[in-house]
């Protein structure tokens, strides 16, 4: 059973599906991250960014999870989050709270580039597995 009808080879599929859809936000989410370059001091700015980042994170996430790349998962715990907690512990006091998330926000959108550099590798590779296993499909096929 070699074929689209495989279980494993229709979940490598809609996991390719899942890796192109996060590739493209992560294409987004660059010119985010260029945007909070640009706009370091202006706080309508910071909080879209901010509410862009919350909306896109659960999905990322989900993708990552989904693809069983626990090592980025990892990553961003340490990078993003890590970072986040231990300001909120240590400068309570901050007036603008908005600007607080400055270093956390700018941690997420390195993170988000990393990714997107890494995740077209793994389309790359994902659609290379698939035309494989189409291949396969069609030489057995042809025989």
């Amino acid at each position: 059973m070699d074929d689209i009808t495989n279980p494993d080879n229709y979940r490598e599929m809609l996991n390719l599906n899942e890796l192109n859809r996060l590739n493209k936000f992560l294409k987004y989410k660059l010119s985010d991250g260029i945007l909070f370059l640009l706009s370091i001091l202006n706080s309508v700015f910071i909080f879209l960014l901010i509410i862009a980042a919350i909306i896109f994170t659960p999905y990322m996430l989900f993708v990552l999870f989904k693809e069983k790349r626990f090592g980025w998962i990892t990553f961003f715990l340490i990078l993003v989050i890590l970072p986040m907690i231990l300001l909120f512990l240590f400068f309570r006091h901050i007036d603008n709270f908005i600007y607080f998330f400055i270093i956390p926000l700018a941690f997420y959108y390195f993170y988000c580039f990393l990714l997107k550099m890494t995740v077209a590798e793994w389309v790359e590779e994902k659609s290379w597995k698939l035309q494989r296993i189409s291949d396969d499909i069609e030489s057995k096929h042809n025989m």
